[in-house]
């Protein structure tokens, strides 16, 4: 291969000056490499972006006059009398280039409330975020982003920023980790070390928020070790001990900083060794019989007592609260206006979802000033279980779920870290704040009815959450969603990508699945449920 041609031949491409068109090709040919193995051939492709981005060689050198190129890039013959390069005496090493990039008070002053922006304390408020992006936005798309050093400067400091006071600018970083090709580089030589640090950190926050969702098969543990009594009995606690052990192993394997920072170092002790089958036993003999005793002259006091009220009747007071969440739950129902003339009502749900039923009660059993919130647990619980199960539901009730979330996807777009967080999980966006109250009321009912048509104590079969999407599919997405195909194709393989990305890419993407055929869509639906 003729080095007249270098660096274009390594990075595949022709004679640029586009420095999009240099870097895309830089990452089309990274993707194939394995750094481990191919170090050198890394390296190469890696000096080729840098003297392509460089601009000193955008005209190579003129062929020879009879158009053959020369000896295998050996170059031309040495004048007679020239000294050959390994005699003559060392040169001067090249001075590195000089970056020149010129910055105005009005940078500064950007760059400034830019730090105070993610060093603050406390989390981002939403106004803090949304002028965060602003900066960021204007920061991207200053031409300036062109030159070497400044790109490589600014992309040291955004990431010095984000680990500095992380998590307090976690909802950033999937917008800088994509603007950056942080996914593809993490494992790049030389990369700045915060950016391996905050894709392990990035990844023990989602743990965290899925860990203290209700429903996670390991939130009673993980609330036991953040949050249980430090004193006590172990096996008066409704934990799982085999479960507690594993989640234990687990943090500590891949996340074990979330130790440090959210558990009970006390507790987590007393569990570890309980776990390992250690000495943490349950009540002795001679605690049984003291408590029989105790519940015996117990039980002497409230047959002796002549006042039969309520606060002295178990029984009475299960009846009160069951009565109390009944009319809670009739409540919720009945605001949905097509409940009735759907002939879904208190008693249908008993009847024919008797687990849901049981798990509104739970929800609905609050202090009667606090009805409406006792309401928003209970869309929150129906949501929770709606998520769950839809995926296993017949293809027509998938489509209309598509349908539903591609309006729902439309309404968000306007706050595009919203839109991406439902997409990708809505259970736990749902759970989280009061985003259920920003959900549309059809869409709200639809969870409703399809949980009590649907839900029983059938056991679910896992559903496959990957599926291959026909070339012409995406085609068809490029097209409706208006996003460039490589995008198209980060957001669908899970790659780092915008929010306003991947809001854009699976809204049209839901659309586009309740038209194509359902031999087709039946394949792909599931998997994105």
């Amino acid at each position: 291969m003729s080095t007249t041609h270098w660096p274009w031949t390594i990075l595949q491409i022709a004679p640029t000056e586009d420095r999009k068109a240099i870097r895309e090709a830089y990452s089309r040919l990274l993707k194939a490499l394995d750094h481990e193995a191919e170090t050198e051939a890394y390296m190469d492709l890696r000096h080729a972006r840098d003297a392509a981005l460089s601009g000193e060689f955008l005209h190579p050198p003129e062929a020879f006059a009879d158009g053959e190129p020369d000896d295998f890039g050996l170059g031309d013959p040495l004048p007679e009398g020239a000294i050959p390069a390994d005699e003559a005496p060392p040169a001067e090493p090249e001075a590195k280039p000089v970056f020149t990039v010129e910055y105005s008070e009005d940078d500064d002053k950007r760059f400034q409330r830019i730090v105070d922006l993610f060093v603050a304390e406390n989390d981002l408020t939403r106004e803090e975020s949304l002028e965060l992006r602003q900066h960021l936005d204007i920061l991207f798309a200053d031409d300036r982003m062109g030159d070497l050093g400044h790109y490589a400067r600014v992309e040291a400091w955004l990431a010095q920023l984000l680990a500095e006071r992380y998590p307090r600018g976690a909802d950033l970083f999937p917008r800088i980790s994509a603007y950056f090709n942080w996914e593809d580089r993490v494992h790049e030589l030389g990369i700045h070390p915060a950016i391996p640090w905050l894709f392990n950190a990035h990844d023990g926050l989602r743990v965290v928020r899925e860990l203290n969702t209700p429903g996670h098969a390991y939130h009673r543990e993980w609330i036991e070790l953040a949050k249980g009594k430090p004193q006590g009995m172990l096996w008066t606690r409704v934990v799982d001990k085999s479960r507690m052990g594993n989640l234990i192993a687990t943090i500590r394997r891949d996340y074990p900083w979330l130790e440090q920072e959210h558990w009970q170092p006390g507790l987590v002790a007393r569990w570890e060794k309980k776990a390992a089958g250690g000495n943490v036993k349950g009540p002795g003999v001679w605690t049984w019989i003291g408590l029989a005793i105790f519940a015996l002259s117990m039980l002497s006091q409230i047959v002796g007592d002549d006042q039969p009220g309520i606060d002295h009747n178990p029984a009475a007071l299960a009846a009160l609260e069951a009565a109390n969440a009944d009319k809670h739950i009739a409540s919720f129902i009945a605001s949905f206006p097509k409940a009735a003339a759907d002939g879904r009502s208190l008693e249908t749900l008993r009847a024919r979802s008797p687990k849901s039923f049981s798990t509104l009660q739970r929800s609905a059993n609050m202090p009667e000033s606090l009805t409406e919130e006792a309401g928003r647990a209970m869309m929150r619980d129906i949501a929770d279980t709606y998520y769950l199960v839809i995926d296993n539901l017949p293809y027509e009730a998938q489509v209309a779920d598509a349908r539903f979330r591609a309006a729902e996807i439309g309404r968000l777009r306007e706050q595009p870290q919203a839109c991406a967080d439902f997409i990708r999980n809505p259970r736990i966006f749902l759970r989280q704040s009061r985003n259920i109250d920003n959900i549309s009321p059809d869409y709200r009912y639809r969870m409703f009815s399809v949980v009590h048509d649907e839900y029983d104590d059938r056991e679910w079969p896992l559903v496959h959450k990957q599926a291959t999407i026909p070339g012409d599919v995406i085609g068809k997405l490029i097209k409706r969603s208006g996003v460039p195909e490589q995008r198209v194709r980060d957001v669908l393989s899970g790659r780092s990508a915008s929010e306003a990305d991947i809001c854009r890419t699976i809204g049209s993407f839901y659309e586009l699945l309740t038209e194509i055929p359902a031999m087709e869509a039946g394949k792909i639906l599931p998997a994105f449920l």
